[in-house]
């Protein structure tokens, strides 16, 4: 007697191989293909900009001077505008493939994001005025506005992310949290700088601040991607039950 197809599709299907571990990961390990990338891309960042201090050292002082007088060293103005396009296109990467995963949806975190490649793009292509200049050049004022229009926009990505199909709490809140602290801290900053700049002076310490300011949007970038690939490993959300 031949058995109801159903129970032929059902032995058929057990006859296929299992589906190989996601891109980045071993057998029995939670994907990490996107935590890998932002490895990659924060730690060549990081790199670059290691390599414009050692070209700068004993001219540009880490704790007082910005890390844009690295432009006014031979070979500086390049390594920072690599550090600026890595960083920019290492948030467009881990974006997209948030929305792919799930993460994220609607336009917000895609308009951040965009903003946020044109503004490094600005900021490494522009540099400030070299340290002595009177007043405020055209160039100067593009790299102040690109990298504080950079520091602004880039929480937006994680404050936006409950909107996506899986934004669980465990994947989500993280995000949210960061993202809030992050751009409290901006704001802060902004608010005490901005006006002592206009004023003709300056945070005591600027350079530190603004060193540890790139290492939390470094880090920021590193947690998305790892809440991208929770979102992967945790699959579509469970539908109501029967």
């Amino acid at each position: 007697m031949t058995p109801p197809s159903g129970v032929l599709t059902v032995e058929h299907r057990a006859d296929r191989p299992a589906p190989g571990p996601a891109p980045g990961s071993t057998p029995g390990s939670p994907p990490r293909a996107n935590t890998v990338i932002a490895g990659w891309g924060g730690g060549a960042a990081a790199t670059t900009v290691g390599a414009a201090h050692v070209a700068g050292a004993g001219v540009v002082d880490p704790v007082a001077d910005p890390v844009s007088f690295y432009a006014f060293v031979p070979g500086g103005a390049l390594l920072v505008l690599v550090a600026c396009l890595t960083l920019g296109l290492l948030g467009v990467v881990l974006v997209a493939r948030g929305y792919t995963a799930g993460l994220l949806a609607g336009v917000v975190p895609v308009a951040a994001i965009g903003i946020f490649l044109v503004s490094m793009v600005l900021v490494g292509l522009f540099p400030t005025d070299p340290p002595g200049t009177a007043s405020a050049t055209t160039s100067a004022v593009v790299h102040r506005a690109g990298a504080a229009t950079a520091f602004c926009v880039l929480p937006l990505v994680g404050l936006a992310s409950t909107a996506g199909p899986r934004g669980r709490c465990e994947t989500v809140e993280p995000l949210r949290r960061a993202g809030a602290a992050l751009l409290s801290v901006v704001l802060v900053f902004l608010a005490i700088h901005l006006p002592l700049v206009a004023l003709g002076s300056g945070i005591v310490a600027f350079g530190l601040l603004e060193r540890v300011g790139l290492v939390l949007m470094t880090a920021y970038l590193a947690l998305l991607a790892v809440q991208v690939d929770r979102a992967v490993s945790a699959g579509p959300p469970a539908g109501p039950a029967a």
